[in-house]
């Protein structure tokens, strides 16, 4: 295989076990660029990470961003050649692509997002032509690059792994029913208030709902759910371990990472058949409503409450499927593109 330059920010507030990151540790031979993804502060800097969005691949390019290709760039000059991946491409290719020499650099780029959301990410689409390869999440990501002119055998869908060693199952709880529901980006936080209501006559179940501070005046009022932010990694562990079941409601959806990592801890997951959602999911490991059935998922909670067994049996499915996307097995996948190129 070529030698292989990886380049990613980071979030701050994304657990350490978490997110696509991860997969670098599976390379140990690689270069691993890394930056928080972040602006400056202030000053100049911030002056010139704001003009450079202006002007960027992605429209989400933040100083970090920069920085990162900056140094990924100094790696070039220094007669680095081979396999160019940028991990999180939505957000942080800027100009590196224009820097590259073909001859000695091929392209790899994941994108994360979902396809209604590239419109408002991708400045210049017609730029992914010259990919050696694109990795997705989702066969629902694949219409945007075809329309983009990418050729299909440039185009893998790759799974979202998930770190099996570190999320691993605990005890969950019985009583009460403790449906935990986590994260904030396109969570669809008016159908799980509505789920929520629907249950508050059901002294049995239990909402516990972890995401961003700005989102729990929706749940301030109701009696049968907890709302808690900013969770340490220790923290949000326990929660995946000890509640009964995971309950993810969005907007829509590519890979997501709580869904893999209660899957992990061998929690049932009820969710919308929406998005990416079905293609990391199936019947032996959860349970799928129509988008927006607020009735639906509350049923399928309470059925779920109802039948021990049956939750036993999605959990026990739930892990395996968990297994089968642990981060060594990914790795292998992106493993055999590598040395494709």
């Amino acid at each position: 295989m070529k030698p292989l330059l990886l380049l990613s920010t980071l979030h701050r507030n994304h657990a350490a076990n978490s997110g696509y990151q991860v997969l670098a540790a599976h390379f140990p031979g690689a270069r691993y660029l890394h930056t928080i993804r972040a602006d400056p502060p202030g000053g100049l800097p911030l002056l010139g990470a704001r003009l450079a969005r202006q002007v960027s691949f992605s429209r989400w390019y933040l100083g970090g961003c920069a920085l990162l290709e900056l140094e990924a760039w100094r790696n070039l000059r220094a007669g680095f050649s081979g396999i160019v991946h940028s991990m999180w491409c939505d957000h942080d290719l800027g100009f590196l692509d224009l820097l590259l020499d073909r001859r000695r650099h091929r392209l790899v780029g994941t994108f994360h997002n979902c396809s209604d959301t590239f419109v408002h990410t991708i400045r210049f689409p017609r730029r992914l032509r010259g990919f050696a390869a694109i990795i997705l999440m989702s066969e629902t990501q694949r219409p945007y690059f075809l329309d983009a002119g990418v050729w299909p055998e440039r185009i893998h869908v790759v799974p979202h792994g998930v770190d099996t060693s570190y999320f691993t199952p605990g005890s969950p709880a019985r009583e009460p029913f403790t449906v935990l529901a986590a994260g904030g980006y396109r969570r669809n936080f008016p159908l799980l208030r509505e789920v929520c209501l629907r249950l508050m006559g059901d002294p049995g179940i239990r909402f516990e709902i972890v995401a961003p501070p700005a989102f729990g005046k929706l749940f301030e009022d109701l009696p049968n759910a907890r709302f808690r932010s900013s969770l340490d990694d220790a923290a949000y562990l326990e929660a995946l371990r000890t509640c009964s079941c995971l309950l993810q409601t969005v907007e829509n959806a590519t890979a997501n990472n709580v869904i893999l990592e209660a899957m992990a801890c061998g929690q049932p997951v009820i969710a919308e058949r929406i998005g990416g959602i079905p293609e990391y999911v199936d019947s032996n490991c959860a349970i799928l409503t129509a988008p927006g059935d607020a009735d639906g998922l509350a049923a399928a909670l309470q059925e779920l409450r109802a039948s021990p067994t049956r939750r036993d049996l999605l959990a026990t499915g739930a892990r395996k499927q968990a297994e089968a996307l642990d981060w060594e097995n990914i790795a292998a996948q992106m493993r055999k593109i590598y040395e494709r190129l």
